[in-house]
């Protein structure tokens, strides 16, 4: 029963992991036509495309890695591959994680309205900035996943068989004090992004707040396009920030290695981790009105919807 439950999860895994990437590759169909089209895209359609492509990369690699972990686990003896793979996953990870920060970060730098000489020259040079944005996050995510290579280090569980209860317990030991190592060096790569994230968040509400205040001191209409705009804005990054933090949460869990002895757990873990990427993803074609158009176009033409 267990093994048929398994594998069941294993099937439900790989199928969101590309129904999440074929969501992505629509967003990115839909930039390019844009950029086709215009021969030139906003700043907001850039950063999407690379969060897209980052998703599209991190599901991949996620795909493939559990493709191994069920049908070929015996790969992953050898520390080189499992090595490479762990690195490989967590700087897409982190990537992804910091493109989705620079999306907020832009979302919020557009939309507030702060007197503070940082914040007004970061509005009129977001579209410039957000470039040095992007290559340092890049350069951020590699120096945070390289550790986890030196971290990889395994006690062969093999070599157990024959082994005393003393040899026993000190596998057992450095293999806690491993997965405490990893996940020390995932909260130090991890937090940055997540912790501007929520200021973001922050400031966003503070300038909602005040933009009421004032708005209800000067007994101004409550529909006005601005203070619509920070609504739409604040349900897209709550609605982000849930996600994130279910993301953030089952990754902990699952690099703490607290489930490691649970197989199905192995699988439960990275399912919802990744309908959290996919949940995002629908959320971002359905909140912009041009992107939605542009897929539904896309979507009409792969499904031979032109044809009589």
């Amino acid at each position: 029963m267990t093994d048929h439950l398994y594998y069941t999860l294993a099937a439900v895994l790989y199928t969101e992991c590309l129904a999440t990437i074929m969501v992505n590759m629509t967003i990115l169909a839909a930039i390019f036509l844009k950029w086709k089209t215009h021969r030139s895209l906003q700043t907001i359609y850039k950063i999407l495309g690379c969060l897209s492509l980052s998703r599209c990369l991190h599901l991949l690699s996620i795909l493939f890695f559990y493709i191994i972990v069920v049908f070929y686990p015996w790969v992953l003896l050898g520390n080189i591959f499992a090595t490479a793979a762990k690195v490989e996953i967590m700087f897409l990870y982190y990537t992804n994680l910091w493109f989705a920060t620079i999306l907020c970060v832009f979302y919020c730098v557009k939309i507030t309205s702060y007197n503070n000489s940082l914040w007004i020259f970061l509005k009129m040079k977001i579209s410039t900035v957000i470039y040095w944005f992007l290559l340092a996050s890049l350069l951020f995510s590699v120096s945070s996943s390289f550790p986890f290579g030196f971290n990889m280090v395994n006690l062969e569980p093999e070599s157990l068989i024959n082994s005393t209860i003393e040899y026993t317990t000190i596998y057992n030991n450095g293999t806690v004090i491993k997965h405490q190592k990893r996940l020390l060096i995932f909260l130090i790569g991890s937090c940055p992004p997540f912790l501007i994230f929520c200021v973001t968040i922050c400031l966003l509400l503070h300038s909602l707040w005040m933009h009421t205040r004032r708005m209800r001191s000067s007994g101004s209409n409550f529909r006005c396009p601005n203070l619509e705009s920070h609504f739409s804005a604040v349900k897209s990054m709550s609605l982000f920030l849930v996600l994130q933090m279910i993301y953030f949460i089952v990754t902990i869990v699952n690099i703490a290695g607290r489930m490691k002895d649970y197989k199905v757990w192995r699988l439960v873990l990275p399912i919802i981790s990744c309908s959290s990427l996919f949940l995002h993803s629908l959320h971002i074609i359905s909140s912009n009105s041009d992107l939605k158009k542009t897929c539904l176009s896309v979507l009409h033409a792969i499904t031979g919807g032109d044809r009589r």
